[in-house]
């Protein structure tokens, strides 16, 4: 198989496609470790306690009262901060960002079985999948950063190989187009979301 980087993932990264190219079993390894601890989120969701969406409420006070562009940007910057700050951790032997990873899935997983039991199978998906598309690949793939960023830690402590330079690579990636795809996601998760769940709202309602 070539290493060069396919003509869709050249076209999306740009500059950072053959980093994005090398990144790609990093990402598979997430996406893996994300999509378990989801299922066992929604498996354990009936049976742990309280209840994640209230939780969640909490968290942000006076959340209906809010404006779309103040959600939007409380949104738009916790997932900025959160997805580059676990990246950056990854320095740490890789463990944060695979932590991070777990933590993600089961949380999502728990919160949609809570969803579906509230509001039924449509209304999540509704909820969950016109930001979803965009938001879960880009912060999988500061994940896969932060674990290549480990990685080379490691090799860099054996005396191989240039740690700077493969952070430089993911703050480029980051800073080019994991943040714009964020802050797209958080955007249509403020305006277009709740438009398509009041449409499907309506047909089965």
């Amino acid at each position: 198989m070539s290493d060069k980087a396919p003509r869709l993932i050249t076209l999306i990264f740009g500059d950072s496609a053959e980093y994005v190219w090398e990144l790609r079993h990093l990402f598979l390894l997430t996406l893996m470790v994300f999509t378990s601890s989801l299922l066992i989120g929604y498996i354990l969701g009936g049976r742990l306690p309280g209840d994640p969406l209230e939780q969640f409420r909490r968290l942000i006070p006076n959340l209906e009262e809010m404006t779309p562009l103040t959600l939007f940007l409380i949104i738009a910057v916790n997932n900025l901060v959160k997805s580059l700050i676990w990246m950056l951790m990854g320095i740490l032997l890789s463990l944060p960002p695979i932590l991070f990873t777990i933590l993600n899935g089961f949380y999502i997983g728990w919160i949609s079985h809570n969803s579906v039991e509230e509001h039924g199978l449509l209304l999540t998906i509704a909820a969950l999948t016109p930001h979803g598309i965009i938001e879960l690949p880009a912060v999988l793939l500061s994940s896969a950063a932060g674990l290549a960023l480990g990685y080379h830690t490691i090799n860099r402590l054996r005396g191989r190989g240039s740690l700077s330079e493969e952070l430089g690579k993911a703050l480029r990636l980051y800073i080019r187009r994991i943040a714009p795809l964020l802050i797209l996601a958080a955007l249509i998760e403020t305006s277009l979301t709740p438009t398509i769940i009041g449409v499907v709202e309506s047909l089965i309602t």
